[in-house]
């Protein structure tokens, strides 16, 4: 949802919170006591505004409806507890909006300066966004794909500061090309020549099997859950893994 949106949601519950208390004290000695015009009128005037800016979102309210009399001086009356129940009801729209916006993730950019090839570090700043991205959407599969392929990239970068180095590790595999190796092997090397931590070594390897995702057999034979926690965990990971490069 949009800062503008928010913001609003946010502006009119308060304005609506205000309206109720002053309609809660206008009526607490005699709760069907008829209250003057002026102050449904406000309430009108609020609940226009927030249609303009947020169709479709409130309640609609109309002030005939809870019409009484009018006084002798011609201020128009109205009875005050289908207000009461017209304002609740819009509070607790509203009320819902702004706690489903607080529960989305915001989308936040990610330093990449460890990373040495400009054209991995490119890659790794558009993918992070549309892992948010998709994690926002509820989009699974995609999020931990991404974030796989995000592993791979930061530790493919990492070993090719010493290439030599990595292929002459004992868990190198046969391919001297580093941009063919598997996110396994890469994890392997990385440990074993002491470019990362076991504990992320350990960390990676639960999303290793997630990279073969893209193929539908391997879902399907390995009984791979593709669900919000395998997703949150493959993020996890790769904030881990960028956090202890960035120190």
């Amino acid at each position: 949802m949009p800062n503008f949106e928010i913001r609003k949601l946010r502006e009119y519950y308060n304005s609506l919170k205000g309206v109720n208390k002053v309609l809660e004290d206008l009526t607490k000695k005699n709760p069907t006591w008829a209250i003057d015009g002026d102050l449904v009128l406000e309430y009108e005037k609020v609940i226009n505004q927030a249609n303009t800016d947020l169709p479709g979102l409130l309640a609609p309210f109309s002030k005939n409806e809870f019409f009484a009399f009018h006084s002798v001086n011609g201020h128009a009356h109205y009875k005050p507890n289908g207000i009461k129940a017209n304002i609740a009801r819009n509070l607790g729209i509203i009320k819902s909006e702004i706690d489903d916006t607080e529960s989305i993730p915001v989308i936040t950019e990610k330093s990449f300066d460890f990373i040495e090839d400009e054209k991995i570090k490119k890659i790794l700043e558009r993918d992070y966004l549309e892992i948010q991205r998709n994690l926002i959407s509820t989009n699974w599969k995609s999020t931990i794909l991404l974030s796989g392929g995000s592993i791979e990239a930061i530790l493919l970068d990492l070993l090719k500061k010493d290439q030599t180095k990595a292929t002459s590790s004992s868990k190198a595999p046969h391919e001297s090309d580093l941009n063919k190796w598997d996110l396994n092997s890469l994890v392997e090397v990385a440990v074993e020549e002491n470019f990362i931590g076991s504990e992320i070594a350990k960390l990676s390897h639960t999303i290793r099997e997630y990279r073969n995702l893209i193929h539908p057999g391997v879902e399907i034979r390995n009984h791979l859950k593709v669900e919000p926690e395998e997703a949150k965990i493959a993020i996890e990971v790769l904030n881990i893994l960028v956090r202890e490069l960035s120190g």
